[in-house]
């Protein structure tokens, strides 16, 4: 009963994260999707959720942009920087693909825990890839509620990496958690040092950090986007 629990748990986990990832890259592709013959229908299903935020003074900033002349950059500064979100999107794309090869391919094979490549740099590559590509969509359509959906997708991520970073941990033991004292959970070990200190990956996250984290990430994204 307990491990049906819990099973039901991690799935909820990941329908929740998938979402706020695919309404992120919705709202993302949205520019896309504009000279498509698929602009009807999309509207047709888009467009009443984005007048339905609209009609409130406390959500009608999450359609406005950040970036208004973004879509055509007016001068080299900003078209350098919608060219790094191009990049930004196709390079966390192309992380995400070719470890998620790596870590399916291991499993067919049997080859255990993935530790090669990437994974013998950072823990959660994958997660890293999809940040990135999701980072490059909110520049190249900066829409605040672009920037909303990537700071929940960012706390969902990394929600999910500390909860599999536990159940490996339980499953591997020492094996696993040596693996854990030399690579950094997103970045390198040595800019997670520069950036938070020594941290203690096997840590357990309580509640009132888990909501200081989703604060901060809340502040820094959507903060920067009014600065910009």
């Amino acid at each position: 009963m307990v491990q049906e629990k819990r099973s039901d748990t991690n799935i909820s986990k990941r329908f929740v994260a998938s979402s706020a990832i695919f309404l992120s890259f919705i709202v993302g592709l949205e520019i896309v999707i504009m000279i498509s013959p698929f602009a009807f229908f999309f509207y047709a299903a888009f467009n009443p959720f984005l007048l339905a935020l609209n009609q409130s003074s406390m959500t009608r900033w999450l359609t406005a942009f950040f970036l208004p002349h973004m879509v055509i950059p007016p001068n080299e500064a900003l078209t350098v920087v919608r060219i790094l979100g191009s990049v930004f999107f196709v390079a966390g794309m192309l992380i995400f693909l070719v470890c998620a090869v790596q870590v399916y391919a291991g499993k067919l094979l049997k080859r255990g825990v993935a530790i090669k490549g990437f994974y013998n740099i950072i823990r959660h590559p994958q997660y890293l890839g999809l940040g990135l590509a999701a980072l490059g969509l909110a520049i190249m359509w900066p829409r605040f509620l672009t920037l909303t959906l990537f700071a929940v997708m960012l706390f969902l991520y990394y929600l999910l990496a500390k909860d599999e970073e536990r159940r490996m941990t339980n499953r591997f033991g020492e094996s696993y958690i040596s693996y854990m004292n030399r690579t950094g959970m997103f970045f390198p070990r040595f800019i997670e040092k520069v950036l938070i200190g020594s941290p203690k990956p096997q840590q357990r996250l309580g509640v009132g950090k888990a909501i200081l984290i989703f604060a901060a990430l809340l502040v820094v994204v959507v903060g920067g986007g009014f600065i910009l």
